[in-house]
């Protein structure tokens, strides 16, 4: 019996340890982003943006485990074509304090596609094109997300971060005409801060 006390007793504490290193914030970032893989050397980068809620699960006082959810909005344009994707997107770092206000974050990031559309200017007109009504969006994707960065007050972390896909974007068969097995990859440079209030 007293085993079992005394074992109740460390999971509690343990527990309550936990969820004292527990925190919860809000995460906006701009990006700068462009897709990579088969035949893409001339697809634009542009600026988008992503927000969302972000939290910290400490393990020690020097790694924490960091996931995310945010909304993502992809933005590739030049004077004729603006692509634009919208993503669910679900990172979940590892966040390594390297000093007490710099710390590196890496780990495997999830996404599911929620839209996307080209816009082509032909001058006289515009011609829109929606891949996911073609059928043509892939609605998961998996990749991976690293950066650095610093806290700049104890509440408030600014970091760098990029994030690499390693599964096509689109179907290349289904959206484009005589399309092959070319794949379109998420390219992404992020600047952002994370606020956090619990």
């Amino acid at each position: 019996m007293k085993k079992i006390l005394l074992l109740v007793a460390v999971m509690l504490f343990a527990a309550s340890s936990a969820f004292a290193q527990f925190s919860l914030g809000g995460h906006a970032a701009a990006n700068f982003g462009t897709v990579w893989g088969d035949n893409t050397d001339d697809v634009p980068w542009g600026l988008g943006f992503n927000a969302g809620v972000a939290t910290k699960i400490g393990i020690s006082g020097l790694i924490a485990v960091a996931p995310e959810v945010d909304v993502d909005m992809r933005r590739a344009s030049d004077d004729e074509i603006t692509w634009t994707t919208w993503a669910l997107e679900i990172p979940i770092l590892a966040r390594i304090n390297v000093l007490p206000m710099l710390f590196i974050e890496a780990g495997p990031q999830l996404a599911f596609l929620l839209s996307s559309k080209e816009e082509v200017d032909m001058g006289a007109m515009e011609v829109t094109y929606d891949f996911s009504d073609a059928k043509a969006l892939n609605t998961f994707e998996f990749g991976v997300a690293a950066g650095v960065g610093f806290t700049v007050i104890p509440n408030l972390d600014v970091n760098f971060r990029s994030v690499i896909g390693f599964t096509s974007i689109i179907d290349s068969k289904k959206a484009f005409e005589g399309g092959d097995d070319s794949a379109v990859k998420n390219l992404q440079f992020q600047v952002g801060a994370t606020y956090w209030f619990m």
